[in-house]
C-alpha cells in the first residue's frame, strides 16, 4: 500500500509540474478553468468544479488545477 501511494503523490507531482511547465499553451484553450490533468494531458476541464469533478473518470487520481493569468488568492 505504501509504494501505491507513493507512486500516485509522484504523479500527481509530475502533472502539476507539466501545467505549471505549460502554462502559456494551457491560458490560449483553458483561461479561467479548471482542467484535470492525468499523465500530463487535460483529460477534462470546466469553469465549475463538480461538474469537472463529474467528468473525471476517477478524480481522487487526476491533479485538479484552475488556470488563470492571474494570482490566486488561497483562504484556508
Amino acid at each position: 500500500m505504501k509504494k501505491e501511494l507513493t507512486d500516485e503523490l509522484l504523479t500527481f507531482e509530475v502533472d502539476h509540474a507539466w501545467v505549471n511547465e505549460n502554462l502559456k499553451t494551457l491560458l490560449k484553450d483553458y483561461a479561467d478553468n479548471l482542467i484535470g490533468v492525468k499523465n500530463g494531458k487535460v483529460i477534462a476541464s470546466d469553469p465549475d468544479l463538480s461538474t469537472l469533478l463529474s467528468k473525471l473518470p476517477d478524480p481522487t487520481h487526476a491533479c485538479v488545477e484552475f488556470v488563470t493569468s492571474g494570482p490566486l488568492e488561497i483562504i484556508l
